[in-house]
């Protein structure tokens, strides 16, 4: 029986999803040289943390509450891990074949070309993103975030079944594995890539799944407070730990809020969002690369920028329509296949 739609979980994945669109295409001004932020679309940072970092952390309390929301009950494997494998990685190779197709016509040269070629098997895995700061890949689209979302979905059906039948003992390894990664980690990978140091962010969405939980108003005032307070003092210790907690804050407010803003529009527009949400995290990097790259940003004015943005953004839509209808019509052909053998 399929379960009802959770719109707060559809207004949370719709904000988180724009979020990272913007944060890629302020990105651009960032890196110019000098950086000119004052140039940016709505803001770079909330709450003291980077926009990118604030869009991943609600990205991970989401997957938690939705993966939890349906298998709370039951989980088996092989269903569990066929429906995964197919929901990432046919869209994910039919777009980044596109893209090197594209990228090698326009470049005339293939990207990542000084890569060894086994480390193509990273790019078939999804894994490019997330270990492209340390080796040499191919890496086109799909982020680090990608490779981490395939890692928590590897681990779900363990902490599942932790969350379940021991809380407390999982959440207790889980905060001695963080305070380890925030306190004592040395090692050259990005401590923000660690799918361990996302757990808490994991957790917390699927308990709060778990428990139903009804909104004490109390709890949204603790969170908004932590948000005004950690925007105006600006803490200067780990942006890690920053962002767990600003993004569980962020996360309470926004679910209530959601309660409020709710009807048939709200309901129609989060659901479209929420419906592509995946391609246009597939597609959205390379558009903005190169649609940004035929302007001179040093130029543009900010409202200029704003103009931009709003073409990059329908830009984007459009092609990750084309890319879920044509992912959508390739498995139809290959289902059919299936079953005619």
């Amino acid at each position: 029986m399929k379960k009802e739609r959770l719109f707060y979980l559809d207004f949370v994945r719709a904000i988180a999803t724009i979020s990272i669109v913007i944060t890629h295409f302020n990105a651009r001004y960032l890196y110019l040289n000098p950086p000119m932020p004052q140039k940016a679309v709505i803001t770079t940072t909330v709450a003291n943390i980077y926009i990118g970092g604030w869009g991943v952390s609600l990205f991970f309390i989401i997957s938690g509450a939705a993966l939890m929301y349906v298998y709370q009950e039951k989980c088996e494997l092989k269903t569990f891990y066929k429906k995964r494998f197919l929901n990432i990685y046919p869209m994910f190779w039919i777009a980044y074949i596109a893209a090197f197709t594209y990228m090698f016509y326009v470049n005339k040269v293939a990207p990542g070309g000084e890569a060894p070629k086994i480390n193509l098997i990273f790019s078939i895995l999804g894994f490019d993103g997330l270990l492209a700061g340390n080796i040499p890949t191919f890496y086109i689209l799909g982020e680090w975030f990608l490779g981490a979302i395939i890692l928590m979905y590897l681990l779900f059906p363990i902490i599942r079944k932790g969350i379940l039948e021991k809380p407390a003992v999982t959440w207790g390894i889980i905060l001695v594995i963080y305070a380890w990664l925030i306190l004592g980690y040395h090692y050259n990978f990005n401590v923000d890539k660690i799918i361990f140091i996302r757990m808490p962010e994991i957790l917390f969405g699927m308990q709060f799944v778990k428990q139903n939980r009804k909104f004490d108003i109390r709890e949204v005032v603790v969170a908004t407070i932590i948000l005004i307070l950690n925007t105006i003092c600006k803490p200067t210790w780990s942006s890690a730990l920053q962002t767990s907690y600003v993004g569980i804050a962020s996360f309470i407010v926004l679910v209530y809020l959601s309660y409020f803003l709710k009807n048939k529009l709200a309901v129609v527009l989060c659901g479209i969002v929420s419906k592509y949400s995946y391609a246009i995290f597939l597609v959205h990097h390379v558009i903005i690369a190169h649609m940004m790259a035929t302007f001179d940003l040093n130029k543009i004015t900010h409202l200029q920028s704003y103009e931009l943005f709003i073409s990059v953004f329908i830009v984007i839509c459009i092609f990750a329509k084309i890319l879920y209808e044509v992912h959508a019509n390739i498995m139809q052909v290959v289902a059919k296949v299936i079953q005619k053998d």
